[in-house]
């Protein structure tokens, strides 16, 4: 059998999701490869939520034009633009979505027989696709609850590539981490767009006699930190908007869950939080935040957004002043970029590249001397 190697990019979600195909086609026979050079196969896993990522992908996918005997985009960016890629760039052999992705093994079949595939198609993934023993890493292991997203944040494609928010059944969720434990993995890193948004309700289906049920997240918290032989629950990522007291008083009192949360605020100002659609206002942020530090007690990272249309030199300072005055252990910080499909994508861009450059550069300095204990 050929080898196959996936270069991923973009997320732990898109990492979580390399390792489950790899998995899948492992056990389809395939050999997998450690490293590019060798590679029969290649996969490019893309990300689509900002342009430089797209391009870095696109770049590396044109290196290797004529090197493999077969060659795929897949992910986001195939969901978001497959088929300009497909006239663009004729020497890829198989452009896939991600909800697509459990078919893979066929269309590397179809196309070893010289037929491309053009999987652009949004659904629900089949629960087999989570069912391979491969993990990348032998001590932490990541167990997706749901993928998509239904908030729609207007600067966000995610639910555009990734389809509405689907949730997994609570009891394939706990299957999937049992087989980790089984493994001899001990440490559990809980992926969604929004994990807070997991609502599951159960009924007969589910082989529940508590029909009706609503599963959320603290419960499912719950459920997985009984299981034997876990010994650290992580999660990402989390929304203010739907971050609970509830959810703060169980981390303060397992000592299973990890002591961090990531909760994004991306701006500080509230007229560009409400034209971004988050849900909530800079004191609603504070607020979570000193009631996180009381109850918690731990640390803290986010993701910021610089640069977004309309963003005056004010509302720029208000979002400096949150990392002032919160000292996150680490921020993403990133320039704004329009993205297809999404709200904010008809509105101008109209805050210069250079202000966007100095803005992001301001705020990384900062970051780093708060990181490192400098300020």
């Amino acid at each position: 059998m050929p080898k196959v190697y996936i270069k991923t990019f973009g997320c732990q979600m898109n990492r979580r999701d390399s390792e489950a195909l790899l998995g899948l086609l492992q056990e389809e026979g395939y050999f997998l490869a450690s490293s590019l050079q060798g590679a029969d196969i290649v996969l490019v896993n893309t990300c689509s939520v900002r342009q430089h990522a797209e391009n870095r992908a696109l770049s590396f996918t044109a290196s290797l034009k004529n090197k493999v005997k077969i060659l795929g985009i897949i992910g986001c960016m195939a969901k978001a633009r497959g088929e300009e890629i497909a006239q663009k760039m004729p020497y890829v052999d198989i452009i896939c979505s991600p909800a697509k992705m459990a078919e893979i093994p066929r269309f590397l079949k179809e196309a070893g027989e010289g037929k491309k595939t053009l999987a652009l198609e949004d659904g629900t993934r089949p629960e087999e696709f989570y069912h391979s023993s491969f993990r990348f890493e032998k001590d932490r292991a990541q167990v997706v609850i749901s993928t998509g997203c239904s908030n729609y944040c207007t600067y966000c494609i995610v639910p555009y590539v990734r389809g509405p928010l689907r949730l997994r059944r609570p009891q394939d969720i706990i299957s999937e981490v049992k087989k980790n434990i089984d493994l001899g993995i001990r440490r559990i890193t809980l992926l969604g767009q929004n994990v807070n948004d997991y609502q599951y309700k159960l009924s007969a289906g589910d082989g529940s006699a508590l029909g009706g049920q609503i599963i959320d997240f603290v419960e499912l918290l719950r459920m997985i930190e009984k299981i034997e032989g876990i010994e650290e629950i992580n999660f990402v990522t989390s929304h203010p908007k739907n971050t609970s007291r509830e959810l703060f008083e169980l981390m303060a009192s397992s000592q299973k869950i990890k002591k961090h949360l990531h909760l994004p605020f991306q701006s500080g100002s509230d007229r560009i939080l409400k034209l971004m659609n988050r849900g909530y206002t800079k004191q609603d942020y504070l607020k979570l935040i000193d009631d996180y530090y009381c109850i918690v007690g731990g640390t803290l990272s986010t993701d910021v957004i610089v640069g977004f249309p309309t963003e005056t030199k004010k509302d720029f300072l208000e979002t400096k002043k949150i990392l002032e005055k919160v000292h996150f252990r680490y921020a993403y910080i990133f320039k704004y970029s329009p993205r297809p499909y999404t709200k904010a994508f008809s509105l101008k861009d109209d805050v210069p590249k250079e202000i966007k450059e100095k803005r992001h550069r301001e705020l990384l300095d900062l970051q780093k001397r708060i990181s490192t204990g400098k300020v």
